[in-house]
């Protein structure tokens, strides 16, 4: 804190020096105006060493219960994040019927096509029939391209174990 003191001081000591020589050499209009830059000049050297006074003396206090908040709020994600939000549409899948139309039906669709290309040489929406033959029955109603929206949009959705046997068909694949 001594640091800020002396030099605060030996600012405004070159400052008021400057500002003499200055009123020596200008002429009595401009002595006004020097003046002027003077005093705010003065006042912003004052106001920095309160500002460094205030930020020196802030380091040593505990934090507050909001600094810890906004602390944890900045935290980085977690690793597994896509594993949250898996696990969440999972959830909200049970929920309602509608949700797992249109989040988890399209990744279903994905990782089927992916294994009857890979295995079988069979694109999914080119050759239906054939692939209906490779994906299993409960799996079909699910993956099929022809598969109609849910009648009632805020029914619930298939429960845990027939989300299982699902991915249970897919690993079948």
């Amino acid at each position: 804190m001594k640091w800020i003191v002396s030099r605060s001081a030996f600012t405004g000591t070159v400052v008021t020096i400057g500002a003499g020589i200055a009123l020596i050499f200008f002429t009595p209009g401009v002595r006004a105006t020097v003046i002027d830059v003077y005093l705010l000049v003065l006042g912003g050297i004052l106001l920095l060493a309160l500002v460094r006074t205030a930020h020196a003396l802030r380091r040593g206090a505990p934090r507050s219960a909001f600094d810890a908040a906004i602390a944890r709020m900045r935290a980085p994600p977690r690793e597994d994040a896509d594993a949250l939000a898996l696990e969440r549409e999972l959830t909200l899948s049970r929920i309602d019927g509608f949700h797992f139309y249109v989040r988890m039906r399209p990744v279903l669709r994905e990782i089927a096509a992916h294994r009857l290309r890979m295995r079988y040489g069979v694109e999914l929406d080119r050759e239906p029939a054939r692939a209906r033959e490779l994906v299993p029955v409960e799996l079909w109603d699910v993956v099929r391209p022809d598969c109609p929206p849910p009648t009632e949009r805020l029914g619930p959705g298939p429960s845990l174990a027939e989300q299982r046997a699902l991915l249970d068909g897919l690993e079948k694949l």
